[in-house]
């Protein structure tokens, strides 16, 4: 009879066991809902869509072999955490397609950089030259957990509804977001843009992600564009210093 006895209480408490073990994981399940139910679900509209990975766009590039490459490119957009306020994103060029190492994209262009992604406005951190190692992306990630404001503190901001104030730095740069129709424009760059000095021009459209791209420093050094329509972009005229690098080629 002990023993029976015995067998029925081990019986009893296994029972309570996997009833206790069932009822933990209704409750792990129903939090980890919730918590998905907290995170960014909002999508920018000047920002690509939460299903696009991958876009062609046309290409012009000016490499280190000094002459003019034209080829369609891909850009790839990859989301690297999603949070409560908005998501992280990093945006990457394909190498060009040649066998000439100088006419490979060099010094980090491929790397467009993070961009952290909310209702409300787009922002902007530069990658390293190596691109997105995962050190790095751990980082960024660990920032944004800790202090989001101190991160976007940090940030650029290069798309927002109603634009930002144009505004110079201590060594000359400009950098502003300026309103146009369904376009926001991105513009950095300084004054004296020879030598060293970089620029940059990102223009968003409504619906649409970046329709127009430009990157480089000093006298077109390792140049790169793309759009949607280069031959049209091109032809637009977005201010200086942009208007010089199609004016004249003989000019660089």
């Amino acid at each position: 009879m002990k023993d029976i006895r015995m067998k029925m209480s081990g019986k009893h408490n296994m029972f309570l066991f996997t009833a206790l073990v069932v009822v933990l994981m209704i409750y792990i399940n129903r939090q980890n809902n919730n918590a998905t139910k907290q995170e960014y679900e909002s999508q920018n509209p000047y920002f690509y869509t939460t299903t696009e990975q991958k876009v062609e766009y046309e290409g012009y590039f000016y490499t280190h072999s000094y002459r003019d490459i034209w080829q369609n490119i891909d850009l790839y957009i990859t989301n690297l955490q999603t949070f409560e306020n908005g998501a992280l994103y990093t945006l990457e060029l394909e190498q060009l397609e040649s066998t000439d190492p100088l006419d490979k994209i060099a010094l980090g262009r491929r790397y467009l950089g993070y961009f952290y992604v909310t209702d409300n406005a787009i922002y902007y951190t530069s990658a390293t030259m190596e691109g997105y190692s995962d050190a790095e992306n751990r980082r960024i990630l660990r920032q944004i957990q800790t202090d989001e404001a101190a991160f976007l503190e940090e940030c650029d901001i290069v798309c927002c509804e109603n634009g930002t104030v144009d505004v110079t730095d201590v060594n000359g740069y400009y950098a502003f977001v300026e309103t146009d129709g369904d376009r926001r424009i991105f513009r950095f760059y300084n004054e004296y843009f020879y030598g060293s000095k970089d620029y940059m021009l990102i223009v968003w459209e409504k619906g649409k992600g970046i329709v127009y791209y430009i990157h480089g420093n000093g006298a077109k050094n390792m140049h790169i564009e793309f759009g949607a329509d280069i031959d049209k972009e091109q032809q637009t005229d977005y201010g200086y210093p942009y208007k010089l690098f199609h004016e004249s080629a003989d000019d660089f």
